[in-house]
């Protein structure tokens, strides 16, 4: 997989928030965009196998007749909002 340089630019407060979290994971600054970045366009990308198991046996389930839905409605009136 190739790599692009892209100039970004961010407010000083945002950068002081980054470092700091950099820190707490013993990153660099640098490093820790990188992986930020690349983790979060990973989830992005595609869905979890875990993910796409739990809805492919919610829809069978669906399909059965064996999932139990409620209404927005339902469930403001069970939990009183």
């Amino acid at each position: 997989m190739g790599k692009t340089k892209k100039l970004i630019e961010l407010d000083n407060k945002t950068i002081e928030i980054l470092e700091k979290q950099a820190k707490l994971q013993k990153r660099s600054l640098k490093n820790y965009i990188e992986y930020t970045l690349e983790d979060t366009a990973i989830r992005y990308s595609e869905p979890s196998e875990e993910y796409k198991k739990m809805m492919d046996d919610m829809i069978h389930r669906d399909d059965k007749g064996e999932l139990k839905t409620y209404s927005w409605d339902e469930i403001k009136a069970q939990y009183g909002r």
